[in-house]
C-alpha cells in the first residue's frame, strides 16, 4: 500500500513539472515572437537608423585641362572680333592705356595713392618698352579718325590720364615732348587749382603745345548712375562749358568716373556731340558703333609686357 503511494505522488510529480515546464516554453516562446514582430513592423526611431554601408572611393586622375594652341587661340579671337566687327563696326585692337598719378613711390604712399600710381622710373621704361617694341603712340581723337579712314599705323597705342593731377605736368608732360609723343588727359573742371591738382595755365600749355588732347571727366567726379537726368547733364555739359572757357576749344572726349555709365549718360554725351567716352578698364577692340564704350587697360607700377602689349 505505501509503494502505491510513493508511486502515486511521484508520477503527479513528475506530471506537475512537465505542466509547469510547457508553460513557461510556451510562455517564453511567445515573447520570443512577440519581439520578431517588433522588429519587422515597427520603423526604426530617430537617431537609430542602421548605418549604411559605405563604398570606399577609387582616387582617380584629375582631368587635364584642354590646353589650346597659339593658332587655336588666335582662330577664336579673330572669330569673336569678326562677330564685334560686323555688329558695331568697323572696329580695330587698339591698346588704350589708362593711368592715373605718375610720382614718386614715397609720394604716393603719403597721400594713400599708390594703388593709382606709376612711379616716374617705371613710366619711363614703360614708354621705352613702347618704342623698342615698335608701337606708335597716337592721341584718342587720331584713332577715332585712323579707325574711320582706316588709316591706323602699325601698332597703334593711345595714353590716357585721368583726373588732371600736377604730377602730369611735373613728370609726364617733359616725357611727352622729350619723345614727340601723345596723350588724353581728363579733366575734373571743379578741381582745377585744387591741392595736387594742375591750375588752368598749366593744361592750357600742354594743350596749346598740340602733345595734350584734353578730356571732361565732369565737374566734380559723382557716380553718374546714381543723378537724375538733370544732373547727369549738369554734370557732363557744365564741364565742357568750363573747359571751353578756359582752354578756348571745344572737347569732344569723355571718362566715366568709377566707369559708371547707363542709358541716361550716353544719352546726354550723344546730345552734347562727343565723338568719343572711355570707361575705366576693358580689353575690347575699339568700334565706332559702339563710340561710347572705347576700352582702357588700367596700368601699374609694372612692365607692360604683364599686358599683353
Amino acid at each position: 500500500m505505501v509503494k502505491k503511494k510513493s508511486l502515486l505522488i511521484f508520477v503527479l510529480a513528475v506530471l506537475t513539472a512537465a505542466v509547469i515546464f510547457g508553460l513557461f516554453f510556451q510562455f517564453w516562446l511567445d515573447k520570443t515572437k512577440e519581439s520578431y514582430l517588433l522588429i519587422d513592423t515597427q520603423p526604426p526611431q530617430t537617431g537609430h537608423f542602421p548605418s549604411p554601408l559605405v563604398a570606399t572611393p577609387t582616387l582617380l586622375p584629375p582631368t587635364p585641362t584642354p590646353t589650346l594652341t597659339l593658332e587655336e587661340l588666335a582662330a577664336i579671337r579673330k572669330r569673336q572680333f569678326e562677330a564685334v566687327n560686323q555688329r558695331y563696326g568697323p572696329c580695330r585692337y587698339v591698346p588704350v592705356l589708362m593711368y592715373h598719378h605718375v610720382m614718386e613711390a614715397e609720394d604716393a604712399a603719403t597721400i594713400g595713392a599708390s594703388y593709382l600710381n606709376v612711379p616716374p622710373a617705371v613710366f619711363r621704361a614703360q614708354m621705352d618698352y613702347l618704342w623698342q617694341k615698335g608701337y606708335h603712340v597716337i592721341g584718342l581723337d587720331e584713332m577715332v579718325e585712323g579707325i574711320r579712314n582706316d588709316s591706323l599705323p602699325t601698332k597703334p597705342v593711345v595714353l590716357t590720364f585721368d583726373d588732371g593731377y600736377r604730377d602730369f605736368y611735373d613728370y609726364v608732360y617733359p616725357l611727352l615732348r622729350e619723345k614727340g609723343i601723345k596723350a588724353t588727359l581728363f579733366v575734373i573742371s571743379q578741381f582745377v587749382g585744387g591741392e595736387r591738382y594742375l591750375v588752368w595755365a598749366q593744361i592750357k600749355e600742354m594743350v596749346d603745345s598740340g602733345l595734350v588732347l584734353p578730356g571732361n571727366h565732369t565737374l566734380n567726379h559723382p557716380y553718374l548712375t546714381k543723378l537724375t537726368d538733370f544732373q547727369i547733364k549738369d554734370q557732363i555739359f557744365s564741364a565742357n562749358n568750363i573747359l571751353r572757357e578756359h582752354l578756348g576749344r571745344s572737347v569732344h572726349f569723355f571718362a566715366y568716373p568709377y566707369g559708371g555709365i547707363n542709358a541716361s549718360v550716353e544719352q546726354a554725351l550723344k546730345e552734347g556731340s562727343f565723338q568719343g567716352a572711355a570707361v575705366t578698364t576693358n580689353q575690347a577692340p575699339q568700334c565706332l558703333g559702339l563710340p561710347y564704350r572705347f576700352s582702357r587697360i588700367r596700368i601699374g607700377a609694372t612692365s607692360l609686357a604683364n599686358y599683353g602689349l
